[in-house]
């Protein structure tokens, strides 16, 4: 029974580590794929009902329902207003079902830091919402 037992516990805490990478990692290909312009590729890692929300005032601000409305409203916006935007993670925190991360954002003009929200469903994205410095994006901006 103690052996059972402990084989349970280990086999707990394995899906559980499984279940973390698998959605850090979908995140992570989530950022890749957005900065480097890849549509098809980011939208496959979201949900059909993906709820996309930044707040600001800003050309890319506001809430967008699903993958194309982003693509086609927002992705083009951040090559646009800022070519050489870098997102890089400071650090990563899974609980439960959402994902934060703590990144650092650069662009010329720019070196600032943001807190990233990824609500996740089934090994997608279901919901992004972005806490930004909406006045160091601003002041860098191309217009």
């Amino acid at each position: 029974m103690r052996a059972f037992l402990q084989f349970s516990i280990c086999s707990l805490i394995f899906s559980v580590q499984a279940y973390s990478e698998s959605d850090l990692e979908v995140v992570e290909q989530s950022y890749a794929n957005f900065l480097a312009g890849n549509a098809e590729g980011w939208a496959i890692l979201h949900t059909d009902d993906f709820v996309w929300t930044i707040l600001g005032d800003l050309p890319h601000s506001g809430q967008r329902v699903g993958t194309q409305a982003v693509i086609d409203e927002v992705m083009g916006l951040f090559p646009q207003h800022w070519p050489d935007l870098v997102i890089e993670t400071i650090k990563t925190y899974q609980v439960d079902d959402v994902v934060f991360v703590h990144a650092r954002m650069m662009a010329q003009g720019m070196d600032t830091e943001s807190l990233h929200m990824f609500k996740m469903r089934d090994g997608k994205i279901a919901a992004f919402t972005a806490f930004d410095d909406t006045d160091a994006l601003r002041a860098s901006m191309v217009q």
